[in-house]
């Protein structure tokens, strides 16, 4: 799923799978037939196998949750990381989005890149194959490839899911890295220059291009923050303005400042 490019990005080992699997290896280390037989309650289905095979793979090779000692799965990292979804979600993402030469990280900057393109892209496999012919790299991209990288951008706070397509609507992904980063350089409560929180925040979410109109996903995000009163978008007279995608009819469709308030980290 997470692999150098490139990776087919399978659909087995979706989000909820991958913990399931770090969660019971948690409680005990045990062999990985140990785990296939309690995940799937003794079935010798293969597809089920299948899944839950993949699902170890990438807990132990992509995304390093899980390790092996003497044929034995362990966690590899702390318990904290996989206590709850939120977590287990913001560890994931301070793995992926900075690994820039994987398909799931190429793949998610294009299509942040289409902005309302996306609504008529139609099929996953129309958005396949347009990204493979627009991407280089991404040439032997397919759509089951895609399928698979739905699951993982849905969960990882990228948009939302409806039917074929992708809404784009990045909230969760900006409320993850404001909760846990942003009081490392700002302060909670308090207005500060959009430039300036733009310039911080390109280094938090690689995956969006922020140079010149803010894309789609992303000015959809705060603008849902703002209607949530979770941040403060305002535009002060004489100040510089940062601009969002525009909205027909949206109130906000630029700010100077921005004040994140401290209920974020809930």
């Amino acid at each position: 799923m997470f692999k150098l490019n490139p990776d087919n990005m399978r659909m087995e080992p979706t989000p909820e799978r991958v913990l399931s699997v770090c969660r019971l290896v948690a409680h005990n280390s045990m062999s990985r037939e140990e785990v296939r037989k309690l995940m799937t309650l003794g079935s010798n289905d293969d597809k089920q196998i299948d899944q839950i095979d993949k699902s170890i793979r990438v807990a132990l090779e992509e995304l390093a949750i899980l390790t092996t000692r003497d044929n034995q799965l362990e966690l590899a990292v702390d318990p904290d990381v996989i206590s709850t979804v939120t977590a287990f979600r913001r560890y994931v993402s301070n793995r992926v989005f900075t690994q820039k030469n994987t398909t799931f990280y190429m793949f998610t900057r294009w299509l942040i890149s289409q902005n309302d393109r996306i609504f008529a892209l139609k099929s996953w496999e129309g958005m396949a194959k347009i990204c493979g012919a627009e991407v280089k790299e991404l040439s032997a991209l397919n759509e089951n490839a895609v399928l698979g990288w739905r699951f993982w951008a849905a969960f990882l706070g990228l948009g939302y899911l409806s039917g074929t397509m992708i809404i784009p609507n990045m909230k969760i992904r900006v409320q993850d890295v404001l909760a846990t980063n942003f009081s490392k350089k700002f302060k909670f409560n308090e207005a500060i220059q959009a430039y300036d929180f733009i310039i911080w925040l390109n280094g938090k979410i690689p995956e969006a291009n922020m140079a010149g109109k803010l894309p789609l996903a992303l000015s959809a995000a705060l603008r849902t923050l703002h209607e949530l009163e979770l941040i403060r978008l305002e535009t002060w007279q004489d100040s510089s303005r940062v601009t969002l995608f525009y909205v027909d009819g949206d109130p906000i469709n630029d700010f100077s400042h921005i004040t994140v308030k401290e209920e974020i980290t809930g």
